[in-house]
């Protein structure tokens, strides 16, 4: 059975490239460590295109005149491992794919969803210093648990993680045809790209939903995958007690994204304790489904007694799942500029001190900016947003900063600041 599967998988055998998609824009850091010894993790959320960045790798290895041979893919997530429960599932692969190729020189291993087998960095720790310098490790895991604190103590100084989200807008404008080479072509193409915009502001990125303009049949599509990002990623790996519990809390936070959390008020609405909640919240985080922002201070301890802001992995789920009285474009605008932050920045927050900016990027001595989120700069709101603005510029001291909004451009002057206005759109692309 292990034979004929591997079979089936490993097209790249018979000669054969992989149909793996547009080229996603995480891949370049990947391939300046393709010579390097350590293991290469990829993490995020279920569904969100890691097999198909396996496999647009393999390509590039084959493209390069690696032989076909020596490069195996395994995606043990898939019914023919279901009830596999020990390492040994590893072992038997491994040895009949040596069997069966007999491969000569450098090894190629593409371990997809390896955190579905029970101890496997175990496992992946002695092959690695049994084979360092001959077999090259590549790994896929759909939560953070792929390198929490307990596996990277036994994997120290062996793996370097790369995380893998949903498409971001560029990599949808490529995923219709659309490719926006400057300034000029993007005022040419700014109708194409304000239609592609919507679509991903309210419908998200998720990669297999693009293909259907059905909004019902994304809806069941994200539904599916919400289902089992529950009961197959976070309900048996943290042994979750109440399933209904954390199903109700996940949709929760679907529907309020953007807000501050409040523990004490979500335990009460929900019906639960605080620190049920607050466990639930982690755990919903180490699937990749959610985010919270700490808010920004000198002080790491007033950083971590303060509330936390919220955010979803994906626009998608939060307009067609989550239960909401109205539609607030303003809320997905500043969701959708939150995911592109963390796909760049590793130090984000929001400040607030009689005022709010929504965004502070702190990196010291390196990136730092200040970003205030609105669907539009009117009449109502134009001191609000420069006032949170100019506070969170002072707080890291700069001079510059961006109010993102859903068509508005300007060049503003305020309080000794110079803000510049632009669409959200713009700014994904350019910045």
């Amino acid at each position: 059975m292990i034979e004929k599967y591997l079979y089936e998988q490993n097209i790249h055998w018979q000669n054969q490239s992989y149909d793996a998609g547009i080229e996603r824009e995480i891949l370049s850091s990947i391939k300046i460590l393709m010579d390097i010894d350590q293991i290469i993790a990829i993490s995020g959320v279920r569904r969100c295109g890691k097999s198909f960045l396996l496999k647009q790798l393999i390509n590039i290895l084959t493209d390069s005149g690696i032989k076909r041979e020596n490069i195996l893919f395994v995606n043990l997530e898939l019914p023919s491992f279901s009830g596999e429960q020990h390492t040994d599932i590893l072992d038997k692969i491994v040895l009949e794919y040596i069997k069966m190729k007999k491969p000569q020189g450098q090894i190629y291993y593409f371990l997809d969803e390896i955190q579905t087998i029970p101890h496997w960095e175990i496992w992946l720790k002695y092959h690695y210093d049994q084979y360092k310098g001959k077999v090259k490790f590549f790994i896929t895991g759909s939560n953070s648990q792929l390198l929490s604190s307990e596996f990277a103590t036994k994997l120290s100084g062996r793996v370097i993680e790369k995380k893998l989200f949903p498409f971001s807008f560029s990599e949808l404008l490529k995923y219709y045809g659309i490719f926006v080479s400057d300034s000029q072509d993007m005022t040419r193409k700014k109708e194409q790209i304000m239609h592609y915009f919507d679509m991903y502001l309210n419908s998200g990125a998720m990669p297999e939903t693009l293909a259907n303009e059905s909004l019902e049949i994304k809806r069941e599509l994200l539904s599916s995958y919400l289902n089992a990002i529950l009961f197959k990623d976070i309900v048996p790996r943290f042994s979750v007690r109440d399933s209904i519990l954390i199903q109700n809390l996940t949709m929760y936070l679907m529907g309020n994204s953007s807000a501050l959390l409040n523990y004490n008020k979500i335990a009460n609405t929900l019906h639960s304790n605080r620190n049920t909640i607050r466990d639930y919240i982690t755990y919903i985080e180490k699937a990749y489904l959610n985010f919270t922002l700490p808010k920004f201070d000198y002080s790491q301890k007033t950083q971590l007694l303060s509330s936390k802001k919220s955010y979803f992995i994906d626009t998608g789920f939060i307009n067609l799942l989550a239960f909401r009285f109205s539609l607030n474009t303003g809320n997905l605008l500043e969701n959708i500029v939150l995911l592109h932050l963390i796909r760049k920045y590793d130090h984000i927050y929001y400040y607030k001190n009689q005022g709010e900016c929504d965004f502070i990027v702190y990196q010291y001595m390196k990136e730092q900016m200040a970003i205030q989120v609105t669907y539009e700069l009117n009449d109502n709101n134009y001191k609000r947003e420069l006032k949170g603005l100019k506070l969170g510029c002072d707080k890291i001291k700069i001079k510059e900063g961006y109010i993102l909004t859903y068509n508005d451009y300007d060049t503003i002057q305020y309080e000794g600041i110079k803000v510049f206005v632009l669409p959200v759109w713009d700014w994904l692309l350019n910045y």
